[in-house]
């Protein structure tokens, strides 16, 4: 049985005020608004720590992608062509994410992001 998180049990008052911060939070960069601007507010805390491991995700695939590009991507022909296709499904992954986070967070949900979500806790902002 997992450990309770913190987040389990946010006062409703707390989501009301919370839901545009924490909505914007998932779009690249502007997690700190939310970390910095509301920092007593636990639906914004937890919907901008993931918003900023996604941030942190998407760095590490723009770095991924750069040495990808630099090094196998040169092999005439298949090396663009995978890289292509690679940088759509990550791309698309990271759209999705995003988008996901930013309905529930609009609509007042607490729900943990696949893979990153779990680390939320680990996040020391």
């Amino acid at each position: 049985m997992p450990a309770a998180s913190p987040y389990d049990s946010i006062p409703p008052e707390d989501v009301e005020r919370g839901r545009l911060l924490g909505a914007i939070a998932y779009l690249p960069g502007l997690c700190f608004i939310g970390l910095l601007g509301a920092p007593e507010n636990p639906f914004v805390g937890f919907h901008a720590r993931q918003g900023l491991l996604l941030l942190l995700f998407e760095i590490f695939i723009w770095m991924f992608l750069a040495i990808y590009d630099a090094s196998i991507g040169r092999i005439p022909f298949l090396g663009p062509l995978v890289g292509y296709v690679i940088k759509f499904v990550l791309w698309c992954g990271i759209l999705l994410a995003t988008v996901f986070g930013v309905t529930k967070a609009a609509s007042g949900e607490v729900a943990r992001l696949p893979y990153l979500g779990e680390q939320v806790e680990r996040v020391p902002f």
